[in-house]
């Protein structure tokens, strides 16, 4: 080969090995304009939170037997405070109102209760977004039998008021759902036995313990109550 021709190649080289040193350097900048890929997080735990939530639903009383023979189901709700205490576990408060047609007697002609309770819910299915659950909890339970005008009816006999204040307990199981981080549905059916049985004051009659059962929709609203870091589920 020439001279000539070594130096013309020899300037080729040259002009082209820039370019060619660019072409194998990784462009940092459109590297770190990609997003990192991150996890998607179904939910996060609530573990600390506490929420808000209603309930609506129906129920029907059992007895005592000088109820249940007349009762007929009407609407119920309440409203509930919850504190999520353990991922599983749950400790609820509430409070509601329910009532139950009798009959067309004048002076026995709808039932209700008011309830006060407080209880725990133990969620089964960890990590899950329909958690079955059971739970039971107690509290003070205000009975009343009314009358037409929905005053309290009175015993002939004793002339007492059929309305009294009395402890009592329940028991529920359901599934809850995670719609959202902070929202849950609720779908319930529980048990509630009022230790209510007094035949001194009532004689003539309504002198038994009185039980109801009842189904419930709901929505809980959460939010925190402390610092404590969320901790992400899994997918």
């Amino acid at each position: 080969m020439s001279r000539s021709q070594w130096g013309g190649l020899l300037a080729l080289l040259m002009i082209a090995t820039p370019f060619l040193a660019n072409a194998q350097t990784p462009d940092l900048n459109a590297a770190a304009a990609i997003p990192e890929t991150k996890p998607r997080v179904v939910y996060q735990s609530l573990l600390g939170y506490g929420g808000i939530g209603i309930r609506g639903g129906t129920l029907q009383f059992l007895s005592d037997a000088d109820i249940e023979k007349d009762a007929t189901p009407r609407l119920s709700g309440d409203l509930a405070f919850s504190y999520v205490y353990d991922d599983n576990l749950y400790a609820d408060v509430q409070a509601g109102y329910g009532w139950n047609r009798l009959g067309d007697d004048p002076d026995r002609y709808v039932v209700s209760t008011v309830p006060l309770t407080v209880g725990f819910r133990y969620l089964l299915l960890p990590r899950r977004r329909n958690r079955p659950f059971v739970g039971a909890g107690g509290g003070l339970y205000v009975w009343t039998v009314h009358t037409k005008d929905l005053g309290a009816g009175k015993d002939p006999a004793t002339f007492e008021r059929l309305r009294r204040g009395d402890l009592g307990f329940y028991v529920v199981g359901g599934v809850q759902r995670r719609m959202k981080q902070n929202i849950t549905t609720s779908a319930d059916i529980s048990f509630h036995n009022i230790l209510a049985k007094d035949i001194h004051d009532f004689p003539s009659g309504y002198n038994g313990n009185k039980s109801y059962v009842q189904a419930r929709l709901g929505i809980t609203f959460f939010f925190t109550l402390s610092e404590r870091l969320d901790t992400v589920l899994p997918e």
